[in-house]
Parts: structure tokens; C-alpha cells; sequence
């Protein structure tokens, strides 16, 4: 099974992983390029978006409102919106997740720096890790929960291992990851086969389901943004997980 996308470098807008072409029922997967006063617009339709920007600075035109997003700094995009994305510093990066919306909502603006002052520490010992939440489960969207996750230096992140799979499906994009460092993505899935994948940054991996814990290489920490997928309800966004009968 296909689970590891690297998303390129080359200006514009980059869809990467989807619905069709992998094992993703619920989300899709965009990376956004642009240098300083390169734009792009994204229309939305019937689906919800949730951006987050990992590098530059990114200026976002919304009907009547207009967002600045530094690295961390996430925006939740609600159906049948429309947004203008704009590169203010150069070599500006934004990964965006898609999907289906049932309802209407709002537009939901997350600083990372009030965020991270919020953050969940979860593990203990070499697996301690932090969580910012930029899109809750109980922030009104239909689907979509976004967050990132930092881990310490040649550490374990997502540990114990956990699934959600009945309920939602997960991407991580990696980044901030330094250039002589790397992780291993270890997938355990339902059927009881393992795969495990080498991530630097760039790279994503789709989580259809299945327990999922990750590494760092000495030197080098998991840090990625994770975007989870309702499957069928609004209420299966504040499902929880389940960890592994055996390492948990």
C-alpha cells in the first residue's frame, strides 16, 4: 500500500493525495508555494479547507476579512467560501486539507503563538511530545481537526500506538525536520501487516487507518501538522482513540 507523498517544491498550488488515487475516502491534500506577491485563489464549494502555513509569511483575503499567517498560524476555511492567498515574504508554504462539508460555518482564525501557550503535552519519558490544537473537535466545522505535533530530539511521537480508524482517517505532513536528520513512520495495520516509511521534510503520510507511531533520527525531531477526517457524522470528529492492546 501507497502511503508516503512528497509534496514538491515548484510554485503553485500542488494537490498532493486524495480520494481516487490512494487509500483516502475523506480528505485531500494540498501544498501551496508561492513566492513574495505570487497569489493563488481557492474555491471551496461544497467542500471545507483547513490551511496551515509552515513557512514565510502568507496574507489571506476572505470576503470582507483578510489573515496574516505566519509559520503555525492555521485558518479554517467553511464551505462554499472563497479565499485569495497571497506570498508576502519569499518562499512562502501553506498545506491545506479538503472535504466534503455537511453544514455551513465560519471562518476559524488560530495563532500558534496563543495556541502553543494552550498545548496538550502528552507521553512521558522518550516519547513526551506537544500538541497545538488549530482546528478543535469542538470548533464548528463538519469533518476536518487540525493540529501539530512536536516531538524531542530522537524521540517517539504518537506512542503509545493508536488507531481511530473506524471513525477517521489521518494525514501528517512533515516538516521542520533538519536536512541531516530523518524519521521513520511506522504503520501497523488492522490486517496485521506492517509497513514503515523513512519522512524528511516534505513528506506525507495518509493514515486510512491503523495504528501509527513515529521516530526521530538522533539530532532530529517529528514535527508535522496532522490532519484528521470525520468518516460519517460530525460526531465521529470527537471520537477518540484507541491504543494498541500490547504497547499501551
Amino acid at each position: 500500500m501507497e502511503l508516503k507523498f512528497t509534496a514538491p517544491r515548484t510554485p503553485g498550488l500542488h494537490r498532493i493525495v486524495g480520494p481516487g488515487d490512494s487509500e483516502l475516502e475523506v480528505l485531500e491534500l494540498f501544498v501551496l508555494n508561492l513566492p513574495s506577491g505570487g497569489a493563488q485563489r481557492v474555491e471551496l464549494e461544497g467542500r471545507e479547507a483547513s490551511l496551515v502555513c509552515i513557512e514565510g509569511k502568507l496574507r489571506v483575503a476572505a470576503e470582507s476579512s483578510e489573515y496574516i499567517l505566519l509559520p503555525g498560524d492555521g485558518l479554517y476555511v467553511p464551505r462554499g467560501r472563497a479565499v485569495t492567498i497571497e506570498g508576502v515574504l519569499e518562499q512562502s508554504r501553506l498545506v491545506m486539507a479538503a472535504a466534503e462539508a455537511w453544514s455551513d460555518a465560519e471562518f476559524i482564525y488560530a495563532d500558534y503563538g496563543a495556541a502553543y501557550r494552550e498545548k496538550e503535552v502528552h507521553g512521558r519519558y522518550n516519547y513526551t511530545r506537544d500538541i497545538v490544537n488549530l482546528l478543535t473537535r469542538s470548533d464548528r466545522a463538519s469533518r476536518i481537526v487540525t493540529g501539530i505535533t512536536t516531538g524531542q530530539d530522537g524521540a517517539w511521537t504518537s506512542w503509545p500506538p493508536h488507531h481511530h480508524s473506524d471513525t477517521l482517517e489521518e494525514i501528517y505532513f512533515y516538516f521542520d525536520i533538519p536536512e541531516d536528520g530523518f524519521g521513520v513512520h511506522v504503520g501497523m495495520l488492522m490486517d496485521g501487516t506492517e509497513q514503515a516509511e523513512i519522512v524528511r521534510s516534505g513528506d506525507a503520510v495518509i493514515i486510512p487507518g491503523g495504528y501509527h507511531p513515529t521516530v526521530a533520527s538522533p539530532g532530529a525531531r517529528m514535527k508535522y501538522v496532522w490532519f484528521l477526517g470525520a468518516r460519517n457524522s460530525e460526531e465521529d470528529r470527537r471520537a477518540p482513540s484507541e491504543d494498541h492492546p500490547v504497547y499501551g
